[in-house]
């Protein structure tokens, strides 16, 4: 099976030439997709009232390649998670979350809902999931045991092709909340973001939530509240009322929204009181 070659300078062939099969694994699922809305979880999922939810999500458009291995007798979900998760690193590429067990949520939503995949329904306490990022490939990795002992091992490969610049917007509108585009890396690019939004819609306003790491929890409140403010201080200087806009900083309260991340802004939309 060949696929088109892209515009990004990838070629979807099943898997990137850097990765490798699991030895003597067994290729059960090898499809290509449009993704015109593909959702990276970057976080723990649940189903509320019929819909998927996480603290964190990336949305895609582009191409999709979706592998599915049978990993042989005699070897666990972590080894064949392990063995792509180090060719991922050796190419330098970057990890935006990982979890394992129950902490990744019920591995029927990634089953059926997120991967189409009816195969990598298991037991939730043997699940490995992670997403790395190279370049403008995203790679998502799940790793499973069901309950007749088979462990399967499934890859979707998305190269995307849209600029993102609404995707967060649209995270936002949907769940009251999402995480601020190119925050701490471009602080200029994320006022210029929040500005666009307030302006877009007059009858909003935000909270933002700074987390960052840190090994003093007050120390790291401390300095989080004092970039929020900051961050809030400049959008103002654009023209925003303070009335709009609140700003904390949660430091490292809650490590697991970070993802492995220093540092992001969370922001919480709410109607204008």
């Amino acid at each position: 099976m060949v696929w088109g070659v892209l515009g990004s300078g990838y070629s979807l062939a099943g898997t990137p030439g850097f990765l490798e099969p699991f030895p003597r694994s067994r290729e059960i699922q090898n499809r290509t997709l449009d993704a015109q809305d593909y959702r990276v979880m970057l976080g723990r999922v649940l189903k509320i009232n019929g819909l998927i939810r996480t603290d964190r999500e990336l949305r895609l458009a582009g191409a999709l390649s979706r592998i599915t291995w049978q990993i042989p007798v005699g070897h666990t979900p972590e080894d064949g998670f392990r063995y792509f998760r180090d060719q991922l690193k050796d190419a330098e590429a970057e990890f935006l979350f990982e979890c394992s067990g129950r902490q990744c949520g019920a591995s029927s939503i990634w089953a059926n809902d997120l991967f189409d995949t009816s195969r990598l329904y298991g037991v939730d306490e043997s699940q490995h999931y992670l997403v790395a990022r190279k370049g403008a490939g995203y790679f998502v990795l799940y790793a499973i045991r069901r309950g007749n002992g088979r462990v399967f091992l499934h890859l979707d490969w998305v190269v995307d092709t849209s600029d993102g610049s609404q995707d967060w917007v649209q995270v936002l509108l949907e769940q009251g909340y999402a995480v601020l585009p190119d925050w701490p890396e471009s602080p200029e690019t994320a006022v210029r973001s929040v500005v666009a939004l307030l302006n877009d819609y007059e009858n909003k306003h935000v909270v933002i939530v700074l987390h960052q790491q840190g090994r003093d929890i007050e120390l790291s409140i401390r300095q989080s509240r004092e970039l929020a403010l900051r961050l809030r201080d400049q959008v103002i200087a654009e023209g925003i009322s303070q009335n709009r806009i609140e700003a904390y900083g949660a430091g490292a309260l809650s490590p697991s929204v970070l993802g492995g991340r220093r540092q992001l802004a969370v922001v919480i939309l709410t109607d204008q009181e």
